[in-house]
């Protein structure tokens, strides 16, 4: 992986930040983006942790417990659990941790201790704000992608156990609070200025590269909501667009570490040695059917015997009664066979590429042709891990995604359902070419769980395997498969009125089989 080696920061302790307080105070009173109180950048590295989960912990729980939703890995673990993510069955106790680690954690740590205090700080003004007011978006963007309504318009002073806004008032807010952190950060880019180079373990304080980050996630907000709210989602893509998206590996965004963490992934996978975390049956089949080379890249390889051939075989998802160690051996994530430091993925810019190509196919001006931009989506991918051979997978035309075929336990075993293939066909119909662009996209996004299941739930592509058990009450459609997380138990606890609310905005309630609204078209399923 060439760009996971690069751009490794330098690592700045919380001692270092407090030790400069008094001795640049002349510096910083003359700093126009910095305000008198200096401490206003040690509430950074916190909010920053909650894009990629850095920590093992949140990164167990948000990058493999309800990751599994997404096809990319399998939690095979139980603990002797009857209830799992996996499963569809997950407990109250167990749901809370996603979305309560996004708003607040024990230690200042999470989303919203910071921001307040950046807020109050900064009077909710100027760059270190509009910086805030980024991640923030970022943040609760996937909030509104797990959950749907959410406490986001009304959220201040301290307090974000307030009425929650419905799923059309949140994302057009989002997108408000977006455009007014771009225009700020542009201007930061302009000026020369890196006022947060010292905490900033993403870019380093390179506020051009973070006007192109947030412009992509512009973009990806606006293609979450096209189906159902298509002639406002359209002017937001185009402006994206128009103002400059990820177009280079040397754009995409990696959590560089910087010591304040080992690497999640490698932490669940390999430091905890229990079998936490395997590559999930559905991308590695897909995969093997396309004799992906970047399979290399992303998955260990399964050797039944020292005598027998290297493979790559996932673990299927939803196996009730799972025992770890029966699948030791199968593929696992390459993180466990890398090291602690190794960054961990934000948004690579190939997915940029794919979301200008749907846009495209949309009638959208994106710049290009919708094949222009799936090609050029591979080519990044492949450069991303640093594997060759783009160009003829590009043009592969007859390969297809392949089966699962479990070595140990037959009824394991999934027939799959897509018979996409990989090279572009012009005079295929639009819904052929929406398969091959979001499989692709899907490939390349590994291991970055929600886009992929927030694609499956609004296009139905690609298509993820269901799980072994479905042991969802209510009952959920097991080819549709969980739609979202439920409330968690301290929402309820803490906010009720507000929450209860909240779930009166969604037809089906707060369960996890609910649709969410930017999964609809025209208030009817997608798929």
């Amino acid at each position: 992986m060439n760009k996971i080696y690069r751009n490794i920061l330098l690592l700045v302790s919380a001692g270092v930040i407090a030790g400069g307080c008094t001795k640049n105070f002349e510096e910083y009173n003359t700093n126009p983006y910095e305000p008198e109180a200096l401490p206003v950048t040690s509430f950074f590295p916190a909010m920053l942790d909650c894009l990629a989960s850095p920590e093992e912990n949140p990164c167990q729980r948000n990058n493999t417990f309800w990751a599994c939703f997404g096809g990319y890995v399998t939690a095979p673990n139980s603990w002797s659990r009857g209830t799992l993510y996996s499963t569809m069955n997950i407990d109250d106790d167990w749901n809370k941790w996603t979305v309560d680690w996004y708003f607040t954690a024990e230690g200042g740590k999470g989303l919203y201790p910071g921001w307040f205090s950046v807020q109050r700080q900064t009077d909710g003004e100027g760059y270190y704000f509009q910086m805030a007011q980024l991640l923030r978006v970022y943040v609760m963007s996937m909030v509104a992608s797990l959950q749907g309504p959410l406490p986001y318009t009304s959220v201040a002073n301290g307090d974000f156990y307030v009425a929650y806004d419905d799923e059309q008032t949140a994302w057009h807010a989002m997108f408000d609070d977006l455009d007014a952190a771009i225009a700020e950060i542009q201007a930061a880019a302009v000026s020369g200025s890196t006022p947060l180079s010292s905490v900033d373990r993403v870019y380093g304080g390179d506020n051009s590269k973070w006007v192109k980050f947030a412009n992509t996630l512009k973009l990806r907000m606006a293609m979450r909501i096209s189906s159902v709210d298509p002639v406002y989602a359209q002017q937001k893509a185009e402006e994206a667009v128009a103002a400059g998206v990820m177009e280079s590996i040397d754009d995409s965004a990696y959590d560089n570490l910087n010591g304040r963490y080992p690497n999640g992934y490698y932490q669940v996978s390999a430091g905890w040695g229990s079998y936490e975390v395997k590559a999930n049956a559905c991308i590695v089949a897909y995969m093997n059917g396309y004799q992906d080379p970047r399979r290399a890249k992303y998955f260990t390889t399964y050797t039944a015997s020292e005598d027998a051939p290297e493979e790559y075989i996932g673990v299927r998802s939803g196996i009730q009664g799972c025992i770890p160690s029966d699948y030791r051996y199968y593929s696992g994530l390459i993180y466990e066979s890398l090291d602690r430091t190794t960054p961990m993925p934000i948004m690579f810019a190939a997915e940029a590429a794919f979301l200008r190509a749907e846009g495209a196919l949309k009638g959208w001006n994106m710049g290009g042709t919708a094949q222009q931009f799936y090609e050029q989506g591979i080519r990044l991918s492949f450069a991303e891990w640093g594997v060759e051979g783009a160009d003829a997978y590009i043009a592969n035309n007859t390969l297809t995604p392949g089966n699962h075929t479990d070595p140990l336990v037959g009824e394991n075993n999934v027939t799959n359902k897509s018979k996409v293939t990989i090279a572009w066909d012009e005079g295929a119909s639009d819904e052929q070419k929406l398969e091959k662009i979001i499989t692709q996209k899907w490939i390349a996004g590994f291991p970055s769980s929600l886009e992929g299941w927030s694609d499956f739930r609004r296009t139905g592509y690609p298509y993820l395997f269901a799980p072994r058990n479905n042991l969802s009450q209510p009952q959920i459609d097991g080819e549709r498969q969980q739609r979202r997380l439920r409330f968690s138990q301290s929402e309820y606890e803490r906010n009720a009125a507000n929450v209860e609310a909240a779930a009166a905005k969604l037809e089906g309630g707060d369960e996890d089989g609910t649709e969410l609204w930017w999964a609809l078209k025209n208030g009817e399923k997608k798929y």
